[in-house]
């Protein structure tokens, strides 16, 4: 009895200390959701702005891209003018305007693409020598264009972006993409200034194509030169060009450094509106796109947003102080209540610890047979869903020790995306019932970035009274040894089948192409391609088909007739290393055979004295890899031939048709020089891929 008024009162004084805590608790309860909602307005401003910044950044990166499409579009057309005047000079041009002018259409397909664009021949003086426009040019002279000034320097740029300007031949707004001429055509020393190809292109064509870009958003998308220029704008500026500078002064010295991306809060100098602006460098080109949201539209967002938060914030705050007064109350209970909870918890824990014990042993008995099979075992409580894992099964799918026992299923994630509903039916057969065995083979993602095959077996080994599976055990194994040599032998038995049908394919292609005037030289032409091909395919074979040496394919060909008993200037060759791919290499084998073969019986090779000197670069700004083929000291050349041989027609469409590039013929009197122009990525062998990254455990 005495017992009982001890612990009574100390029950007493236990509730008067903890009373003021209580007290405090609930000022507490009131103030936390309040300072909770100012916090949250804060982070949903800090959220609102970075997503505007990301959407914004998205849709300059697509300007950006739509823009370096663009303007690449324009100088592949400046590069067809250039091309189809080529060696032609001035008097020549204009004595032929008319003509040229109707070609000019059609090498740009106007009538398909509209007058959007234009191109421009301007002479050094400053006239215009012809244009697409019209077939006359009006007697306007363009000496004092910045671009022309610009291009008439010594250290003119190869190519130059304009500023936006109205044209005085058609009195429409524009800026160019400007390419530089040689004057070697009017008798100029080479690299002496001859004039310039203006593609002309209109603000508006620009602004179309970003309209579109931008959807139904109200963003503003620019085009700016980096020195601030601006050339295109959605946004109408409603004044005639030339227009003031788009940027701030700290992004114009932001851009000299050019960067890939600038963002900024700026207030526009073109109507004072402040905006958030994301730049994006235009690759390959001194430009920028930009993409701008007004800072007025960021913050709409974000007040809709944080009145929502009030709204449930408010009712929320009254309802945590209702809560935390019946919590007051019902603290009282938990104290009677935690001292019969910890004895229960202290009971279960007792009775996990025995039947942990219970488990290791078992576990012991297992442990040699299974490490001598390298088998992993696993078991699942199907009612609590708790797997428990050996080490072995932990190191298969790269797992750490304390996922020894944790859920089930806890690396489903990680199984291959086409093997996860096999998995998942099969496990789902053994865990309802329908199957007392379950077994699988998949693949999964290891931490360490790499695919194993696994390889799991399961049986119910515990049911309920009504037959429900309670408990599963199994054994897990890594199989990937076992699949990667199953693989190896059906990708070889493949590989060979596609080599020969391929082999077979062009051999035939040479028997049925090559002319048979007589049988000899039949029976020749066709060996020399046969054997062309032939060392084609050794080169690939040597690689394991991930591509050939150019290099490599040239001395193959020039081998058989210039390097047996000759000396050894006689062929000469210098570039840089490159790595032709398996679909190339035998496409340029045969046209490298070609030129050879022409000569040797008609060139420079058929000579004692001939020379043939082959170089090779590659152009960074069109991407293109660029073959000389200079053959000098062999018989005089009469001039372009007046009928084409097989070998010159299979050479033509080896390189146009097959690999899309572009050849160029020169018959001079003193050899035949030939230039290949072909897109690097047309032609070279990609580099062998990186593992993938490794994926995270959890």
């Amino acid at each position: 009895m005495e017992s009982s008024r001890i612990r009574s009162a100390d029950d007493i004084v236990r509730g008067r200390e903890t009373t003021a805590p209580r007290r405090t608790l609930l000022a507490a309860a009131l103030a936390v959701p309040i300072a909770i909602q100012a916090v949250g307005a804060w982070i949903s401003w800090t959220a609102t702005w970075e997503e505007a910044t990301v959407e914004v950044a998205r849709t300059a990166d697509a300007a950006a891209e739509y823009a370096r499409a663009m303007l690449e579009s324009h100088r592949l057309r400046g590069q067809q003018v250039a091309l189809l005047l080529r060696d032609m000079p001035d008097e020549a041009i204009r004595a032929e305007r008319a003509s040229l002018h109707l070609r000019l259409r059609d090498v740009l397909e106007l009538d398909r693409h509209g007058e959007d664009f234009s191109a421009y021949v301007i002479d050094r003086t400053g006239r215009i020598l012809v244009t697409s426009d019209t077939p006359d040019p009006p007697p306007v002279n363009l000496l004092d264009r910045p671009y022309f000034v610009a291009m008439n320097r010594t250290d003119a740029p190869d190519w130059l972006v304009g500023e936006v300007a109205r044209g005085r031949a058609n009195g429409r707004d524009f800026f160019t993409v400007t390419m530089r001429l040689d004057g070697r055509a009017n008798g100029l020393p080479p690299g002496a200034f001859g004039g310039v190809i203006n593609i002309s292109i209109t603000p508006a064509m620009l602004v179309a194509g970003f309209t579109r870009l931008r959807g139904t958003s109200e963003d503003v998308l620019s085009l700016v030169r980096q020195d601030g220029t601006l050339l295109a704008r959605t946004l109408e500026l409603g004044i005639p060009p030339p227009w003031p500078r788009h940027t701030t002064d700290a992004t114009l010295a932001a851009m000299a450094s050019g960067p890939r991306r600038i963002e900024a809060l700026e207030t526009s100098a073109l109507d004072r509106v402040p905006r958030l602006i994301v730049y994006r460098a235009v690759e390959g080109w001194p430009a920028y796109a930009a993409a701008a949201r007004e800072r007025s539209v960021i913050i709409d967002r974000w007040l809709r947003r944080v009145a929502v938060l009030l709204g449930i914030g408010i009712p929320a705050t009254i309802a945590l102080g209702l809560l935390a007064w019946r919590v007051r109350r019902a603290d009282l209970a938990a104290v009677a209540a935690r001292a019969s909870l910890e004895q229960r918890v202290a009971e279960r824990t007792a009775e996990l610890a025995r039947r942990s014990d219970q488990l290791s042993e078992s576990e012991a008995r297992l442990r040699v047979a299974l490490e001598a099979a390298d088998l992993g075992t696993w078991e699942v409580d199907l009612l609590t869903r708790i797997a428990q894992r050996s080490p072995r099964t932990l190191a298969i799918f790269g797992a750490p020790a304390e996922d020894t026992i944790g859920p089930y299923p806890g690396w489903a994630d990680r199984i291959h995306a086409d093997d996860q509903a096999a998995v998942a039916d099969a496990f789902a057969s053994l865990a309802e019932g329908t199957s007392d065995l379950y077994t699988a083979e998949y693949r999964f993602h290891h931490p360490e970035g790499r695919v194993v095959w696994v390889e799991s077996r399961a049986r119910v080994v515990a049911h309920d009274r009504t037959g429900r599976p309670l408990r599963l055990a199994g054994t897990v194994q890594d199989i990937t040894a076992r699949r990667e040599a199953e693989e190896r032998r059906a990708l070889l038995a493949r590989e060979v089948d596609h080599r020969a049908k391929n082999a077979l394919a062009v051999v035939q292609a040479a028997l049925r192409l090559t002319p048979r005037t007589t049988l000899d030289a039949y029976a020749a032409a066709v060996e020399g391609r046969v054997a062309a091909l032939a060392r084609a395919h050794t080169l690939l074979a040597d690689q394991r088909w991930a591509g050939a040496s150019l290099r490599a394919l040239l001395a193959g060909e020039l081998a058989p007739f210039t390097l047996r008993g000759r000396d050894d200037s006689t062929v000469t060759m210098a570039g840089p290393a490159v790595r032709v791919a398996p679909s190339a290499a035998q496409s340029l084998s045969l046209a490298f055979h070609e030129l050879t073969t022409n000569a040797v019986k008609y060139g420079a090779l058929s000579r004692p004295q001939g020379r043939l000197a082959i170089t090779w670069s590659i152009r960074p700004a069109t991407g293109n890899l660029v073959l000389l083929w200079e053959e000098r000291g062999g018989p005089a050349v009469a001039g372009t031939p007046s009928r084409r041989g097989f070998g010159s027609r299979l050479v033509a469409a080896t390189i146009r048709d097959q690999l899309g590039g572009i050849l160029v013929q020169a018959w001079q009197p003193e050899g035949l020089t030939v230039e290949i122009q072909v897109s690097l990525c047309r032609v070279a062998a990609p580099e062998p891929a990186t593992e993938a990254d490794p994926l995270p455990v959890g």
